[in-house]
């Protein structure tokens, strides 16, 4: 498809071929703009559910630290 665009821009002109270049350039690197922004939101998610367990952990050691105190302070 590239090189049937290309040919049809150089019958009408440098400036064409350029235009057309640019445009096959930016989509090109927008391609790949794409594929990293995925893999950097993967990680991301990844961190999410990283951070996530860790906070459970923690709301449990707080339920548990607050079962304790209680227990002491009944005595």
């Amino acid at each position: 498809m590239e090189s049937t665009v290309l040919n049809a821009a150089l019958s009408q002109g440098i400036w064409a071929v350029l235009a057309v270049f640019l445009l096959i350039y930016v989509v090109k690197s927008n391609e790949r703009f794409e594929k990293k922004q995925e893999e950097r939101e993967k990680q991301y998610q990844e961190l999410l559910s990283a951070l996530t367990e860790k906070f459970n952990i923690l709301s449990d050691i707080e339920k548990d630290i607050s079962e304790v105190k209680n227990y002491i302070l009944k005595e």
